[in-house]
């Protein structure tokens, strides 16, 4: 399994300041792990492979804590220690306050969805019935 995560090219993360680097890292490596029907137990060891430079320190001075001798190392365990470092719970709710204030505005109905579907993800519960995912993407739309 190494060898193929290693041929599908994922992402390393530095643990560079920026929220929107850290969310794409994580997404990043979801697409490699789909691909390769990685069970939540097998996630966590390639993971922490790619993180290099301060996060790659922050996880060897951490991740003793998260996952204990004797622990199985689970994907969500490790993306919500993940998410707490560099993507914190008040940039979490400025997304998802970016996301009910969208509107269309100046922009296409296409640059619209785009910026919906990228939003959305921070703020699932208020979506997560389709009336209701349709509902507030009307709500966005010009009049």
């Amino acid at each position: 399994m190494v060898e193929q995560f290693l041929k599908l090219k994922p992402p390393q993360f530095t643990g560079s300041g920026d929220p929107e680097a850290a969310t794409q890292w994580i997404e990043g490596l979801e697409k490699v792990f789909n691909l390769l029907r990685c069970s939540n137990e097998d996630k966590v060891v390639p993971a922490v492979y790619q993180l290099e430079g301060n996060a790659s320190t922050w996880w060897r001075a951490i991740g003793d804590r998260i996952f204990p001798e004797g622990t199985v190392p689970v994907w969500d365990t490790f993306v919500e220690a993940f998410n707490n470092k560099y993507f914190s719970r008040t940039t979490r709710e400025r997304k998802m306050a970016e996301f009910v204030r969208l509107r269309c505005e100046s922009m296409t109905v296409d640059q619209y969805e785009a910026k919906f579907s990228e939003l959305s993800k921070f703020a699932p519960r208020l979506i997560e019935d389709p009336e209701d995912r349709a509902r507030r993407f009307g709500d966005g739309l010009k009049p």
